[in-house]
């Protein structure tokens, strides 16, 4: 009985449906209805013939003047490099004074420095420097005046590459604090 029901289902399913037209028959059918028209065209003359144009000289008209034979003068010209006269017109020169400054910017040395935060209250700058120590980091505490204000910036260095500066942060960050690299200038005196 359990044969019976399944195999009206499936007859029941398949007879309400129409099987789709494959693509392959739909192209092959729309190629030969376009071939029929172009062959009922071309049998009754339906073509159009070419328009012939009497202002445009036709190729087998010879009123065109020779050609001139310049092969010569351009080998000529292929083996003439220009490079080496323009080249010395076109030199600059870079006075002494600038080439100087370039050299005094590049010796210039760098020191890097972490910043840490900065607090108002003292104490809150020494708890912060107390807890990068644990860290592993030895902290300084800088006071500067700013508005008629005291400031007391915690910070970490000097670093001499900016590698080891970086290095550092990212160990004092790991503790939860937001960490400022800043880049100074080490000013020589001699």
């Amino acid at each position: 009985m359990t044969k019976r029901k399944t195999s009206r289902k499936k007859s029941n399913r398949t007879a309400g449906r129409k099987r789709p037209v494959p693509g392959w028959i739909i192209l092959f059918s729309g190629v030969l209805s376009g071939l029929l028209i172009a062959v009922i065209i071309y049998a009754n003359g339906w073509v159009p013939e070419p328009v012939k144009n009497a202002d445009k000289p036709s190729p087998d008209q010879s009123t065109e003047r020779p050609v001139e034979d310049v092969s010569s003068h351009v080998a000529k010209r292929a083996n003439n490099y220009d490079f080496y006269t323009v080249l010395p017109e076109m030199e600059v020169v870079i006075p002494k004074e600038d080439i100087a400054q370039e050299a005094a910017k590049k010796n210039q040395n760098y020191q890097y420095i972490l910043q840490v935060a900065s607090f108002k209250n003292k104490a809150d700058a020494e708890t912060l420097k107390a807890k990068i120590a644990f860290s592993g980091q030895i902290a300084y505490i800088q006071t500067i005046n700013v508005n008629n204000t005291q400031w007391h910036r915690v910070r970490v260095g000097p670093f001499t590459s900016g590698r080891e500066a970086d290095k550092q942060k990212r160990a004092i960050e790991q503790t939860g604090e937001r960490v400022l690299m800043l880049k100074e200038t080490i000013e020589n005196t001699e």
